[in-house]
């Protein structure tokens, strides 16, 4: 007798309803969701093996505390299904170290500073690299710091992939690893990283001039192959405060430019998302412009 015909089909729902409980049970996937929004995080959903979001959701958008939402996420895309979590308002932000393409710890180094990770909150990235969480110091803006800092080395503020998720990495799956204890127990952004991602100048006479998130060149890649997956908020938020802080500029025609570079990416946002995040962009520069910040 076959092995297939010693365990048939499961054809009983109830039978099929139980496994499918016993998995959602079992997920390392749903039983860390659900420690994460103890600890009082946001938490989404991203397609299996990536960081991309599934067809038809809003990645981080969707971040949700509700156990109840959040399980039938899972129950509707699969108990293996990567976490992310929202931090925005969380006062969190996440040094991603990268040593793929480029070595952000040896850049650290170079820079003259070091980072011991026996004392912080971190997971090791399926490439070897780092995402270390720090409390972002009081009276420090989340929305002010810097996201670039050097070569492989970037700050993140509004979203994060969490162990334990997997990514492909050569056609082989490898997780992300988390070290250090809960999120909430990792330790105040040092002097030298604050400084480093602060928005105005550390010497000489203190600058109020914005240091721009996006570089020129970055910026002239994403009119050329539109927003990166990942970054298309950002992107689409810091892209549009850029042109409409050049004075007398048609914000109509900004808008149409974001369109069209919107159009270009590989995975293009919805309209109405995209016209809410330039609505921000716009409210925001017609505060700065009136004396507000």
């Amino acid at each position: 007798m076959s092995e297939t015909q010693k365990k048939p089909l499961n054809t009983n729902l109830q039978a099929n309803v139980q496994e499918t409980n016993k998995n959602i049970i079992n997920s390392d996937y749903i039983i860390k969701s659900h420690e994460l929004i103890q600890q009082g995080y946001k938490v989404y959903l991203l397609a299996q093996g990536t960081n991309v979001p599934y067809v038809g959701s809003k990645g981080h958008l969707d971040a949700t505390n509700n156990v109840r939402k959040l399980t039938d996420s899972f129950l509707k895309y699969g108990a293996n299904s990567n976490i992310g979590i929202s931090l925005a308002d969380t006062g969190i932000a996440v040094l991603d170290i990268d040593k793929h393409s480029t070595n952000g710890f040896q850049s650290l180094i170079q820079s003259g500073h070091t980072l011991n990770l026996d004392d912080e909150v971190w997971d090791l990235t399926p490439r070897s690299g780092a995402h270390v969480f720090f409390k972002i110091p009081d009276g420090v803006r989340a929305d002010e710091l810097k996201h670039n800092l050097m070569a492989g080395v970037e700050l993140i503020t509004d979203k994060i992939t969490i162990a334990p998720s997997i990514k492909l990495v050569n056609g082989i799956e490898v997780e992300y690893k988390h070290f250090g204890g809960d999120i909430s127990e990792c330790s105040v952004m040092p002097d030298w990283l604050v400084k480093m991602a602060s928005n105005v100048s550390t010497g000489g006479n203190r600058q109020n001039k914005r240091v721009p998130r996006y570089s020129i060149d970055q910026r002239i890649n994403m009119m050329i192959n539109g927003f990166d997956v990942g970054e298309r908020n950002n992107q689409i938020m810091s892209f549009a405060g850029w042109l409409l802080s050049i004075r007398n500029i048609d914000p109509n025609l900004v808008y149409e430019l974001v369109q069209k570079i919107n159009s270009y990416s590989a995975v293009p946002l919805p309209d109405k998302e995209v016209n809410s995040i330039f609505r921000s962009a716009y409210n925001r520069e017609v505060k700065k412009a009136n004396g507000g910040r």
